[in-house]
């Protein structure tokens, strides 16, 4: 995930010492570092370089969590028509934005890049050339799980936020839901909610006289083109916003079956006088 986590505690009227609040933050560190290890692509023992390595025949045998997060990405390019793909990392060798190179992509669709077997535990390249990222769900899968281990420590309120473009809101501060600012003046309540915030134009860079942003559009093959510069989405969970906000970066018209599907608020920014706002769950302030 390569970015900075942060952690505030709420512990007026927990009962909580400072030291609970310490062990907390420790089992959280640990658990953020453990995912680091397991998800990097620029680690060569992590899970995912394994899978990266692996040929196409080959099932690589993953963890029951890592094999959750793999289900959950998959059913989110289902839900998103292809836009969101954890395949897109063959795309950032293809393109550039790794030490390694995909030298061609000729006849490859990301469409179905892996195979999932739930009795096995185990996940299968459908080609030899496909790279899997999860750059564009993992910070929020994390916080999901940070979330899931505050809750199972006794710890009621808190606020955590991976790289400030992911952020989970855990009950109140000081009694009134946790407030972000998702730009331009646009804040959002997070009371029990996850933030994903996806920034489209985050990383450049210059190929063949052509300027590519490292959003990639895997149905297309290609980087991203959209007048989209921004697109914040909350929703329950932390993943599933994440993964609906790098989708939305990819194609912003997609917002309605989205939400149909998944029920979220999302705030579109595209350079126009006010960003577009769908808020269903009551969450946008103003």
């Amino acid at each position: 995930m390569g970015c900075r986590f942060e952690l505030l505690l709420g512990i007026d009227g927990s009962g909580l010492s400072r030291t609970d609040c310490q062990a907390a933050t420790e089992q959280v560190r640990e658990l953020v570092m453990e995912w680091q290890h397991r998800l990097s692509v620029f680690e060569s023992g992590s899970l995912v370089s394994r899978i990266n390595r692996s040929l196409a025949s080959e099932a690589v045998v993953v963890d029951d969590e890592l094999f959750g997060l793999l289900k959950l990405s998959e059913r989110m390019r289902v839900v998103t028509g292809g836009a969101f793909n954890i395949a897109a990392g063959t795309l950032m060798e293809a393109h550039g934005f790794r030490d390694q190179r995909v030298n061609s992509l000729d006849g490859l669709s990301l469409d179905g890049a892996v195979v999932l077997d739930e009795d096995r535990r185990t996940v299968t390249k459908t080609d030899d050339r496909v790279r899997l990222d999860f750059g564009g769900i993992a910070k929020g899968f994390v916080l999901d799980l940070i979330r899931d281990e505050l809750e199972d420590l006794g710890i009621e309120h808190a606020f955590v936020h991976g790289g400030t473009s992911s952020a989970i809101g855990i009950g109140t501060s000081g009694g009134s839901d946790w407030i972000v600012d998702a730009g331009d003046g646009v804040r959002v309540s997070l009371g029990g909610y996850g933030l994903g915030v996806s920034e489209i134009g985050g990383r450049v860079i210059e190929r063949d006289g052509e300027r590519l942003g490292h959003v990639m559009d895997p149905r297309l093959m290609s980087s991203a083109s959209t007048t989209i510069w921004r697109v914040a989405c909350v929703h329950r969970s932390c993943a599933v916003a994440d993964a609906l906000s790098t989708a939305l970066g990819v194609d912003g018209v997609m917002d309605e079956p989205h939400v149909e599907a998944d029920l979220c608020t999302l705030v579109i920014f595209d350079g126009g006088d006010s960003p577009r706002v769908c808020d269903p769950l009551g969450v946008v302030l103003s």
